[in-house]
């Protein structure tokens, strides 16, 4: 048998198994540690790069595909969709945290 794999954990289990009183191994929090970091500096970087990016409806529309599957439904239908209130800034974290997560599940982040 090979090393084992570090479970993936969110920090809402972390809490959620703290307001349990359950222990928690220290290489699970070790590995909680280390995701966290991975996943901000990539979070950062991504939105220092789309930020300048031109892409800003594309940008928005895979938001809304994510997030807000009607209003992409509304657009498809020809409908009119209704004025979004979530500023640009969120929706590009929303997207960075999306895809960094899912980077470092594939085992991307260095």
């Amino acid at each position: 048998m090979g090393p084992e794999q570090p479970i993936p954990i969110t920090s809402l289990e972390v809490s959620h198994m703290f307001d349990l009183e359950n222990e928690v191994e220290i290489k699970t929090l070790v590995d909680l540690i280390d995701r966290e970091a991975k996943v901000d500096a990539c979070m950062q970087a991504y939105v220092e790069k789309q930020s300048k990016s031109y892409a800003r409806v594309v940008q928005e529309n895979l938001y809304d595909l994510i997030h807000n599957f009607d209003r992409i439904a509304s657009k498809i239908q020809g409908k009119k969709a209704g004025a979004d209130s979530i500023p640009f800034d969120e929706k590009i974290s929303a997207l960075a945290r999306v895809q960094c997560e899912a980077y470092y599940k594939m085992g991307v982040l260095k």
